[in-house]
């Protein structure tokens, strides 16, 4: 009984030894973060997806019109490698419009059309 035991205990470390120390679903190189927007006609959404290496943590999201004014800001956490937001395209003016990204490992901007 005390060998299956022992036995059992071998087996199960040797698969968690063999198994990656860390698993992430956003980029796997140090250094790399991504910022995807997708702004559809045929959606009343904006899609903000945020992806990094490691956890974002604290972020500071701004959003501008063409004009450069301020239409959103937002100040969080993310406690994972992702962070996803929605927004309604009603809160928005119509014409191009500019996200910025700042983070502990990040300060991405990226422009979209709002249609």
């Amino acid at each position: 009984m005390r060998t299956n035991r022992l036995s059992s205990a071998l087996v199960l470390s040797a698969l968690v030894a063999a198994a990656p120390l860390s698993a992430t679903n956003g980029p796997a190189e140090r250094g790399k973060a991504a910022v995807a927007v997708e702004c559809h006609r045929s959606s009343g959404l904006i899609n903000v997806s945020i992806t990094n290496y490691r956890k974002i943590g604290n972020v500071h999201i701004e959003v501008r019109d063409s004009k450069g004014a301020l239409v959103y800001v937002e100040d969080g956490k993310a406690m994972s490698e992702e962070l996803v937001r929605r927004f309604d395209k009603g809160m928005f003016p119509k014409g191009a419009a500019t996200l910025t990204v700042q983070a502990r490992d990040l300060n991405i901007t990226q422009a979209f059309t709002i249609e």
